[in-house]
């Protein structure tokens, strides 16, 4: 699978509304072809019981293309259902995934929540449109906690990065994923590496030492919560290395 890089189709949606705001003036002719032409994944989200879900994220990820631009994506309304517009520029294969973090469902289409599972769909030239279920799955667990300097209890917000102990390469990193006061959502039931650093500040590893050779994997089951304050250490030794900025992703091969 791709990386999930989200970054500036946000613009050329506006762009091209802009511009077909401007051809609707002399004729509504080339808008309408605009719309004909563009593709559909719609579909509804719901809970582990069948209930719909309401304020789901939904987005659709082009596999096998590189896209430096933000993925499609729409919300659920009330009766959970999607319409996520494609242009043909991009038809092809998608992998389809939701999130609700405001009730701890993780963003399923980074593959570091979902690992790699997820409904898929196809378009094409042929076949413009597709329809998909997408049902929850487990709660991610919940890591909460502030970020301060050891020595003075000034909060920070560092860099952190999160790693699959089983899957070197398959992690989130970057800015904002930690701040002074964090919650931060963990795939459950899966051993998790974690690394805080900043410049200025020895690195840290969970559960709470500054020695690599001696962290631990973080394990959470679904919905589970655990507190965790954790304690910079400054040196000024430290070589600045910096962070990737806001987030940064590493995924297996599909």
């Amino acid at each position: 699978m791709e990386p999930m890089i989200r970054g500036k189709v946000v613009a050329c949606l506006i762009g091209g509304m802009l511009l077909n705001s401007g051809a609707q003036q002399e004729s509504v002719t080339p808008l309408a072809q605009t719309e004909a032409e563009t593709g559909l994944i719609d579909g509804t989200v719901i809970y582990g019981d069948g209930k719909p879900v309401k304020n789901a994220t939904v987005y659709a990820v082009p596999l096998g293309q590189d896209m430096g631009a933000i993925i499609p994506h729409a919300d659920t309304d009330e009766a959970g259902h999607f319409a996520i517009h494609i242009f043909p520029s991009w038809f092809g294969e998608f992998a389809v995934a939701a999130k609700k973090e405001d009730e701890d469902f993780a963003d399923m289409s980074q593959q570091f929540y979902s690992d790699g599972k997820f409904e898929t769909v196809t378009l094409t030239s042929t076949n413009r449109t597709a329809n998909v279920t997408i049902r929850l799955g487990l709660k991610a667990g919940v890591l909460l906690g502030t970020v301060t300097d050891a020595e003075t209890g000034v909060p920070l917000s560092p860099c952190a990065e999160l790693k699959r102990a089983s899957e070197p390469n398959n992690y989130i990193r970057g800015s904002g994923l930690v701040i002074a006061r964090y919650r931060l959502l963990v795939p459950p039931n899966t051993d998790i590496l974690i690394r805080i650093w900043l410049d200025g500040y020895k690195s840290w590893y969970y559960p709470g030492t500054v020695d690599k050779s001696a962290r631990h994997a973080l394990r959470l089951k679904p919905a589970e919560e655990k507190t965790l304050d954790i304690l910079l250490r400054p040196d000024t030794a430290t070589m600045k290395s910096g962070c990737p900025k806001p987030l940064e992703t590493g995924v297996n091969s599909r």
